[in-house]
């Protein structure tokens, strides 16, 4: 049974570091991930990294433009910077579907 007289209000619960990772095995294994991830990016195809790089760019930044402006127009009425945001937003994911398909074309040919 538990003894409630056994707590000690002023035992630390996490023990001797509270910087220290409770779900870490206690090595610090640091060395091997980067050179993974090195090996990893040695072993991509530039022009593959250099597509993804941008149509990853592309993407993010055509949503956040394009949610943002049409929220411009709907909520504040903010009719030229809301459209002009909305139709750029709109014109990166288009291009970023643009890159995508020339450069499966590309690697199919």
């Amino acid at each position: 049974m538990l003894d409630p007289s056994d707590d000690d209000p002023f035992e630390d619960p996490f023990g001797d570091d509270p910087l220290d990772d409770p779900f870490g095995d206690g090595s610090a294994g640091e060395g091997e991930a980067d050179e993974d991830i090195a090996s990893t990016f040695e072993s991509i195809d530039r022009a593959t990294l250099l597509a993804f790089i941008t149509v990853g760019i592309l993407v993010h930044g055509g949503l956040f433009a394009a949610s943002l402006g049409a929220m411009l127009v709907g909520f504040r009425g903010q009719w030229v910077v809301g459209g002009t945001l909305t139709a750029a937003g709109v014109g990166a994911l288009v291009l970023s579907v643009g890159i995508y398909r020339r450069y499966k074309a590309k690697q199919d040919a």
